[in-house]
This record gives C-alpha cells, sequence and structure tokens, in this order.
C-alpha cells in the first residue's frame, strides 16, 4: 500500500483524509503549528501548550469510530464559561496534562480513536506567523493577519516565523522521506499551507523527496489572503516560500460553482471562483506542472472538495 503524507492545517486536509482513507488507510497528516485563535489560541495562552484544534480535525478524519465519537469530539459548547470551546480541544488538552507531553497526548487519542493512519504535528516548538504586507507593515498572529490584510488594504508580500525558524518534528521529516505520494491542501494559502514549509528541514525533505508532489488547489479565493489571486499567484507564492519546481501537478476543480453559492460568497468574503486561465496554462506548462483537473466540488453550506470525489481520480492515475 502506498504511503500518503497530506501537508497543511485547518479544516482542508481533513476533508481530503476522509475520501482517502476508503481507498487507502496509510495516511499521515503533517498538521501547522502556527494556529492561534479562538479555543486553540485559549489552551495554548492558559496551558503553554501547542494548539490543538487543527489536529484533533485530523485524528477525528482518521477515526475508526463515527457517529457518536465525532459528534463528541468535535461539539462546540454554546454557553457558559466554556461557550465556544471544543471538547477535543479540551481532552488533548487533559491528556497533555496528565501524560506530560503533546506528542504523548496525541498518541493517546490515537490509541482511543484506532485511527487509521498518523497525525504529525509539523514541530513541536512554540512558533507564531508573523506576515510582511506589500505596503510595508508587519503583523504577528495567525488569527489576525488576513484581517489586518484587508482592513489595511493591502496584500500579503511574505509570512516567516517568530521567535525563530523551527525545527522539523522528526516524525514529520521520516513521513516525507518515506512518502509515496505528498499533498499539500487544500487550505489557506498563507496561513495554512505555507507555514509548513518555513519549518527547518520541510522543504528540504520534500526537495529529496522521490514521491509525486501534488498542491491542491482552493476553489474560492479568500478574503485577506488571495483575493484576485490566480492559480499561478497561488503556486507562485508556495514556490517562492520554498524552492522552484516544489510542485509537480497542481489537482484543480472545473466543476461550474451554483450561481447562489458564488452570491453567497460574493456578498458575505468577496470571495470568487478560482479557474485556469490562459496565463496560468504557460505558467504551468514553463514549470512542467501537471494539470489534474475534473469535478471535484462538493456544495452543501459551503463550497469545499469532495474528498472522495480526489480520492477517486488519484486512484486512477495510480497514485493511491
Amino acid at each position: 500500500m502506498k504511503k500518503v503524507a497530506i501537508i497543511g492545517g485547518g479544516t482542508g486536509i481533513s476533508t481530503i483524509i476522509k475520501g482517502i482513507k476508503k481507498y487507502n488507510s496509510n495516511i499521515s497528516a503533517i498538521v501547522s503549528m502556527a494556529d492561534d485563535g479562538g479555543g486553540s489560541g485559549i489552551l495554548r495562552n492558559d496551558l503553554g501548550m501547542l494548539p490543538p484544534g487543527d489536529v484533533r480535525n485530523c485524528l477525528v478524519a482518521l477515526a475508526s469510530t463515527e457517529g457518536t465519537m465525532e459528534k463528541l469530539l468535535q461539539y462546540r459548547f454554546k454557553s457558559g464559561t466554556l461557550k465556544g470551546q471544543n471538547f477535543g480541544n479540551i481532552l488533548i488538552a487533559a491528556l497533555y496534562e496528565i501524560y506530560g507531553g503533546f506528542d504523548k497526548a496525541l498518541n493517546e487519542l490515537e490509541n482511543v480513536l484506532s485511527i487509521s493512519g498518523k497525525v504529525v504535528p509539523v514541530t513541536y516548538e512554540n512558533i507564531h506567523l508573523v506576515a510582511e504586507f506589500e505596503n510595508e507593515d508587519k503583523c504577528i498572529g495567525e488569527s489576525i493577519i488576513p484581517k489586518m490584510a484587508y482592513k489595511l488594504d493591502t496584500k500579503i508580500k511574505r509570512v516567516g516565523l517568530f521567535p525563530k525558524t523551527p525545527s522539523a518534528n522528526r516524525d514529520a521529516l521520516k513521513v516525507i522521506q518515506e512518502a509515496d505520494l505528498i499533498i499539500l491542501g487544500p487550505g489557506s494559502l498563507y496561513t495554512s499551507i505555507i507555514p509548513n514549509l518555513l519549518v527547518e528541514g520541510i522543504s528540504e525533505a520534500i526537495q529529496q523527496s522521490k514521491a509525486k508532489k501534488i498542491y491542491v488547489q482552493n476553489i474560492m479565493t479568500e478574503l485577506g489572503e488571495t483575493l484576485d489571486f490566480t492559480v499561478r499567484d497561488h503556486i507562485k507564492a508556495i514556490t517562492d516560500h520554498s524552492y522552484e519546481g516544489i510542485l509537480d501537478a497542481v489537482l484543480i476543480n472545473d466543476a461550474e460553482v451554483s450561481e447562489d453559492m458564488k452570491h453567497k460568497y460574493i456578498q458575505a468574503s468577496k470571495s470568487t471562483v478560482i479557474k485556469l486561465e490562459e496565463k496560468d496554462f504557460e505558467y504551468l506548462k514553463e514549470n512542467n506542472i501537471e494539470i489534474i483537473s475534473g469535478d471535484f466540488l462538493q456544495e452543501e453550506v459551503s463550497v469545499r472538495h469532495g474528498g472522495e470525489k480526489i480520492a477517486v481520480a488519484l486512484k486512477k492515475l495510480s497514485l493511491l
């Protein structure tokens, strides 16, 4: 069975994990540790632990136990002193204190959930994301960077890590070295995907890996991060923060988003659909990046990728 490494953060990669695990259980999710917002940010500040939210989403996606257990781990309290806090995050925090380490807490939860793969923090060091904007202002904090970019009416020029470049988790390096397929995304470009590439050793490990490297292109642009971005812009940002030639292929949805959903996104966040344009084709051809296109759309409350649709496409290409 081929080894699959998925790199990202947020809720994006958990969707892909759910789809792929139906065809291949040999999955490792490498997750960004730059999150400092919401319930994760509160636990991070209060307990000095790494942010649990993104790893929780991936653990739930890999879990063999579904139904009640998934609802429990994703449950968010609606009132009282715990309002807004997620039960799964609290459980990880409790295991962190009981066993004296974030890695041990994750191992224990993996056993409880009987997961079929592995969730690997990209680093165990305490880091924060810093952004430099095109207007030369700077901002620190993953959760406020997009808001500040929008408020200042500017774009993100580059992101980095503070207070220093952290060393990669050795398990993350091993996962990359042994992978047959490496998938980046989907997810927020500057706050979920790129932060992983900034950790010392990660980009180098990807470069040395013989795996097929695929970027899952977001379906919609994102307020404060990628408004007006083309496919080329997304890939160039990844390349600028890692190395030329990091990607072998880009997977992109070509199914039509409904007019109602387009209107909803425009009204809520000015987001628009990302489609391949002529200059994208030229850029991809020049850089020997293969295009994997198809209907990968799943419309429910929001526009997102259909994880199983992607898995089927990868299976047909003999990549799983």
